[in-house]
């Protein structure tokens, strides 16, 4: 009697493990936990030629950190109101890897890091200059309508007839349309000139945005810059520290301090036009930032009403920006 006791305890325990090891693994595969991550005081990871570093207060990169979910990290996130479960599909697109992902993410962070040093020296006075064969298309997500009309390695050379030779200039042309309208692409596909047409869907991360779901990166990125500009991020990825990186290379071209001695952190791309763009993972960055002594955080205007929902519980001022100018315009109010 106590030996079948004991073999049924047995039993009902190897079933537990066994569900719970599935549904781990089940969770791990489709569920990703995001959680605010690191910030980084870009003096120390910015290095202009001849640039002034004397400032009292700092300007900081902010992150987020993104792991695989698991059993235990669910119930952290639970506890913790600045920590996200999201899909897997909503941070990693669903046909590419990990690898590759992480592989495209730092190749948008190159090209963001120079198109603000482009955007800065501009800003300081310079004329710097920016070369590029076309967008290089990497992937075609796969529920993307180009999909079997756009192949990766196919090089984007014009949009709606306007010649381009960076990949930003892809993105800003495509997002000037409406959902569901078609965009006109040339492309060069093993060295044949095609014309395409290909409409546009909703961005599944940026809401309201129009893309053609392709990702993409510059081909033979060539800045030719009058001063030496060094920025090590280490494994960090993704375009969306380019407007701090502007602030913290201008800061060091020019005389006085931007900073005013105070500590402000910020999140959003850079274009070449200045203009900010929308970023994901806001809540985490603002939260991080409040964690790491931040006073000011600098946010897209597409991304303030989410930020807002946090930033009053934080203590945090919250700035809504469209444009370098925006920032530039509060900072010399400070």
């Amino acid at each position: 009697m106590r030996r079948d006791f004991f073999l049924k305890r047995r039993f009902s325990l190897l079933v537990i493990s066994i569900v719970l090891i599935a549904v781990n693994f089940y969770i791990a595969n489709n569920y990703t936990l995001v959680a605010p991550g690191v910030t980084v005081d870009l003096k120390e990871i910015i290095e202009v030629e001849q640039g002034d570093k004397d400032e009292k207060g700092a300007f900081l990169l902010t992150t987020v950190s993104t792991r695989p979910l698991n059993i235990p990290l669910a119930f952290y996130a639970v506890l913790h109101p600045y920590v996200n479960i999201e899909k897997r599909e909503k941070v990693i697109p669903p046909d590419m890897d990990m690898k590759k992902y992480m592989d495209y993410m730092k190749q948008w962070m190159e090209e963001s890091q120079k198109i603000a040093e482009i955007v800065a020296l501009k800003r300081a006075g310079y004329k710097p200059e920016i070369l590029g064969k076309g967008a290089r298309v990497v992937e075609v997500m796969e529920d993307s309508p180009a999909k079997g009309i756009i192949s990766p390695d196919d090089i984007i050379t014009a949009v709606d007839g306007v010649k381009v030779n960076l990949a930003e200039e892809v993105i800003n042309l495509v997002t000037k349309r409406k959902i569901g309208e078609k965009v006109h692409l040339e492309i060069v596909r093993k060295g044949k000139k095609l014309s395409l047409v290909v409409p546009t869907i909703e961005s599944k991360t940026e809401k309201g945005k129009p893309i053609i779901g392709v990702f993409i990166t510059t081909l033979d990125w060539k800045p030719i810059l009058p001063v030496d500009i060094k920025i090590n991020t280490g494994d960090i990825g993704g375009p969306s520290a380019g407007v701090m990186f502007a602030l913290e290379i201008l800061n060091q071209l020019t005389p006085g301090d931007l900073t005013k001695g105070k500590k402000i952190a910020g999140t959003g791309t850079i274009s070449l036009d200045e203009r900010v763009g929308e970023i994901g993972g806001v809540v985490q960055k603002v939260a991080a930032a409040k964690r790491d002594g931040a006073e000011i955080f600098f946010v897209p205007e597409n991304n303030a009403e989410e930020a807002m929902r946090v930033a009053g519980n934080l203590g945090i001022k919250l700035v809504p920006v469209n444009t370098l100018e925006d920032v530039l315009d509060y900072l010399e109010k400070l």
